[in-house]
């Protein structure tokens, strides 16, 4: 009699539960699959990013013509001349009728990057010369057939593709960034004399100017603010002030010393007194001003922050263990000195309205109260120290932060430095650099896996304390070959914790169940630098850096910047709930949401892949899904024509005491997929013997 066994899929990787008790939603292997609220979903592709338009917003005007004299070629532009409407040509022009000579060809082309439309009847031009007139309004994507539409849709993907390109300079991007909605990159210049950041634009990658800056002695008690115009008393050389920073002393008893940023500079300054309009000899400067330069080399760390109250005065915060810590408020860039002989951070963080900065030797500084530009102990300044090299923070964990170190996890409690209290949480855990992310609570990876920062003073170095026990080999045989975590992300919107390892592989841990659910992926390039932020429209954004000097945008597209996404899930065997009976299987059904073009590939495998049971012939299947119920989803997102749940049925036909069915998905243009339900068919025979 004709039996089924339906199970959902989730539980992520398990890799260490025996065979027997392994729950049939669980994964046995897996690539390129993250586990998501439904199941389990294809990851989403990854593109490169420079502030043109994306490829994975791109599209085409299709275009009909007729009274032809000249051929519209491939990478032409061609201008409306009614409509002013201009988009560039995708593949040559397709004859149907006449003839060019003739003046009488009628034909259709693609174009990319319309701005505008094209209407009847008007003059279709290149450089101010009329080919043809157009006959009809253009369509986006209005190809007359299905095959010719995915042609043009793809070409226009690709020609998008191709006009972004790398961050400016040589070797990797050592760090990027979003501060209020711009993107930035840093990356070394050609020649390698400095560090150089770049800001995303519709034009591409743009060089931001740093600036200058000058170090001063007060002259008198005139106080020099951001807007004075500062005048050599000899050179009568001139720059703008955009901003002050007083190191020591104060205007007030004229003994103030620190150091002036300025803007495009007239003349040249020269060891000489300074004057401001009528107010003479305000200050001393022992030389000429000089460029604001980035050092080469390092990895950044950011922070966003507003100390000053002033809704026009939040600021990027950077380090990059190189050079200085600096502010940078979107087109004034200030050094940060702190005072150390080696004034070269590592890690950064704000806790309660101090600026906290990492430097080798594990030492911890922070600035004054509000006041990030100022390590002067009369300004609240102070200095703490964990005994070891510090990894990295975690701030605002129940009013506290947390100071990492290779093997140390320790807690800061209080305001200021008139009651700061710290206090060791464990000396036999820390986090290794660049693991450490909060998603809800502060988590880290170790030597043992990754860690929840809860369960940390609990269990130490035990295993039991880590929450990647169900793939504990993998992070085992990664660490044996050389594999090492250099990087991580938090996603929010998928309740996620992602892992990026040197290999360019990595693991994405979902939060949203009891127990975490990690899966394995590979993005075929090391991560460098990344971050998670947010847009204009409040939506995530994710960003990373490679070594070739592209930036990408990470869940975006459904490639991997244009090459196909190969990706598959296998199954833990399924004893249907009778471990020594043999079975008879014939069908594997399973349930998705997918769009109209998805294809899955399905396979089985029998006895725990038993050798002398061959597995089924390997089966390609079209499913659709992500259908909709009218009144209750929104146009273009789902596809009217599909079910509310994609079936994809595979006929199999094996015989043994389990079942494994393995997915399997290779595709560059469809839409990323979620795999949710499973249902198998079969019938009992006798008992294993």
């Amino acid at each position: 009699m004709l039996q089924t066994s339906s199970f959902v899929l989730q539980g992520g990787l398990n890799l260490v539960t025996p065979a027997i008790r392994t729950p049939a939603g669980h994964a046995i292997a897996a690539l390129n699959y993250e586990s998501v609220e439904r199941g389990y979903a294809r990851v989403d592709g990854f593109e490169r990013y420079d502030g043109h338009p994306k490829p994975s917003d791109a599209t085409y005007h299709y275009v009909i013509f007729d009274q032809g004299s000249v051929q519209i070629t491939e990478g032409m532009t061609v201008t409306g001349g009614s409509s002013g409407a201009t988009g560039v040509v995708l593949s040559d022009a397709i004859l149907a009728l006449g003839s060019y000579g003739g003046g009488d060809a009628e034909g259709y082309f693609a174009v990319s990057g319309v701005v505008g439309q094209f209407i009847d009847n008007e003059p279709l031009k290149v450089s101010g010369v009329t080919y043809a007139l157009a006959n009809g309004d253009s369509v986006e994507r209005g190809a007359t057939t299905t095959e010719l539409d995915q042609s043009y849709y793809q070409d226009a993907i690709e020609t998008t593709r191709a006009l972004i390109q790398k961050v400016p300079g040589t070797g990797p991007v050592r760090g990027v960034w979003v501060y209020n909605g711009a993107v930035y990159a840093f990356r070394d210049n050609v020649a390698q004399t400095k560090g150089v950041m770049h800001k995303a634009s519709p034009m591409g990658w743009t060089e931001q100017a740093l600036g200058l800056e000058i170090a001063f002695t007060s002259g008198g008690t005139y106080e020099i603010q951001a807007g004075d115009v500062i005048t050599g008393a000899t050179s009568a050389a001139f720059a703008t002030v955009t901003r002050v920073i007083v190191s020591s002393g104060d205007w007030t008893t004229g003994d103030a010393a620190g150091y002036l940023v300025l803007s495009v500079q007239t003349g040249t300054l020269q060891a000489e007194n300074l004057d401001v309009g009528a107010n003479l000899n305000v200050a001393t400067i022992a030389g000429n001003s000089a460029e604001i330069a980035l050092p080469i080399g390092g990895q950044y760390e950011f922070r966003n922050h507003n100390f000053y109250g002033a809704s026009d005065r939040y600021r990027m915060y950077g380090v990059n263990g190189v050079g200085n810590a600096f502010e940078w408020d979107g087109s004034v860039f200030v050094k940060i000195r702190t005072g150390m002989v080696a004034d070269t951070p590592n890690h950064i963080a704000i806790f309660k309205m101090h600026l906290f900065l990492s430097f080798i030797g594990g030492s911890v500084q922070h600035s004054g109260t509000g006041e990030p530009l100022v390590f002067a102990p009369i300004f609240g300044a102070s200095e703490i120290a964990i005994g070891q090299e510090v990894t990295g923070f975690s701030e605002d964990y129940g009013q506290t932060m947390l100071i990492f170190g290779r093997n140390t996890v320790a807690v800061l409690y209080g305001n200021s430095v008139d009651d700061w209290s710290l206090e060791v949480l464990t000396k036999d855990a820390g986090g290794i650099e660049w693991t450490i992310q909060r998603v809800g609570y502060p988590i880290y990876h170790d030597d043992r896996g990754l860690r929840d920062v809860r369960t940390t003073a609990a269990f130490g170095d035990f295993k039991m304390g880590t929450m990647s026990q169900m793939v504990d080999p993998l992070l085992v045989s990664k660490k044996k070959a050389g594999i090492t975590p250099i990087n991580s992300l938090r996603v929010r919107s998928k309740d996620q914790y992602r892992l990026f390892w040197s290999d360019g592989s990595g693991m994405s841990f979902y939060m949203g169940r009891k127990v975490p659910e990690a899966m394995p992926f590979d993005l075929g390039m090391p991560v460098t630098c990344c971050c998670s932020s947010e847009d204009n429209d409040g939506d995530e954004i994710l960003f990373f850096g490679s070594e070739e000097g592209y930036v990408y945008q990470l869940d975006s597209g459904t490639s991997f910047d244009g090459q196909e996404v190969n990706a598959f899930c296998r199954l833990a065997f399924n004893h249907c709930g009778l471990p020594m009976q043999n079975k008879r299987f014939g069908k594997a059904s399973i349930e998705a949401d997918c769009s109209a073009d998805t294809e899955l590939g399905v396979f089985a495998q029998y006895d725990y892949a038993d050798p002398d049971q061959p597995f089924d012939v390997f089966q390609s299947l079209s499913v659709s899904g992500s259908g909709g119920f009218w009144d209750e989803a929104n146009w273009d997102e789902f596809y009217w024509s599909a079910p509310v749940e994609g079936v994809a049925e595979a006929y199999i036909d094996g015989f043994g005491q389990n079942c494994s069915i393995t997915i399997v998905s290779t595709q560059t243009y469809a839409e990323p997929h979620t795999i949710h339900g499973l249902t198998l068919y079969f019938s009992y025979r006798g008992l294993k013997r």
